[in-house]
């Protein structure tokens, strides 16, 4: 294990530790509401975005834009010419663009367009090199705005059952429940660390320090990394 390696698992112990010593002093009810209201604040903004995405996609902006596109192509040359260049300005994207992006089967994809109706020629634009960019970048950005808003009405309420702590037979147990649930919210914290790592690894920024050759060195945190990012479930 080199130094890096380790440095991911000292901070994951960090994270841990100062999420358990919140929960103690916060008490049982504040932290089991923050606990288990953020892990269904996540799965919550995990479906708004997929499902607000590919609405606002397929509703307002794929529309526009094909028709934008089919008028474009009626006033030039011909679809060919078109065609081509599109194909031309995706293979000289940057590298990172395709490694963010799903840019695969776009130069076959629009080559056997060539035939096809100016209607039919924009509507595979939009599919083969508009959408692979657009909807992870609205979905990203949804689950964003979702994540916060739904975080804060969860401290809002949080905030508010800590009168639950002068129970008498929950103040006894408060700070060591507490600290249980803490786990839980310092768990949740790695895990949206990993999913923010795991964009930075996919765009190839400080490969020295960030890379799953890295992470698969840890003894902690590559499970939380591994489990989270394996399959890119939130994205």
């Amino acid at each position: 294990m080199n130094f890096v390696s380790i440095i991911y698992d000292v901070l994951a112990i960090v994270i841990v530790i100062n999420c358990i010593k919140k929960g103690a002093k916060n008490g049982f009810a504040k932290t089991a509401v923050q606990a288990i209201g953020y892990v269904c604040s996540v799965l919550a903004a995990v479906v708004i975005s997929s499902i607000s995405a590919a609405l606002l996609y397929s509703t307002a902006v794929e529309p526009a834009l094909a028709s934008y596109l089919e008028e474009s192509m009626q006033n030039s040359a011909d679809a060919e010419s078109v065609i081509n260049s599109v194909t031309a300005a995706v293979e000289e994207l940057p590298a990172i663009s395709h490694l963010l992006f799903d840019f695969s089967g776009v130069a076959e994809k629009l080559s056997g367009s060539v035939l096809f109706d100016y209607s039919e020629i924009a509507e595979n634009i939009c599919e083969s090199v508009i959408e692979p960019v657009l909807y992870p970048v609205f979905k990203t950005l949804i689950f964003a705005l979702a994540l916060i808003i739904l975080f804060t009405v969860v401290s809002i309420i949080a905030k508010g059952s800590k009168a639950v702590n002068e129970v008498p037979v929950i103040g006894k147990a408060n700070g060591f429940f507490g600290g249980v649930f803490g786990i839980l919210n310092g768990i949740l914290e790695l895990c949206i660390g990993a999913f923010i790592l795991d964009f930075v690894i996919s765009a190839g920024f400080f490969p020295e320090y960030f890379s799953e050759e890295i992470i698969g060195k840890t003894h902690l945190f590559r499970w939380i990394y591994f489990a989270v990012c394996g399959n890119n479930v939130l994205i």
